[in-house]
């Protein structure tokens, strides 16, 4: 099997809001402070994707090198 290094984070909120990144415990700031946390000058995203699950939830898949 490839070892291919990545790191997947899974980001899931409770309910679908419009609150700003900068709003604490928002769901954009939670998906703001860990696109921020990723060292840019050797890491870039490879994949990132939202869906909104049964009942209102939201889950976001960031994908990107370890």
């Amino acid at each position: 099997m490839a070892n291919y290094a990545v790191v997947t984070k899974v980001i899931i909120h409770n309910r679908r809001v419009d609150e700003l990144d900068s709003v604490d415990g928002s769901y954009a700031k939670k998906v703001s402070d860990y696109i921020e946390s990723i060292d840019s000058t050797s890491q870039a995203i490879i994949s990132m994707n939202s869906v909104e699950l049964s009942g209102g939830s939201i889950m976001t898949v960031i994908v990107h090198p370890s």
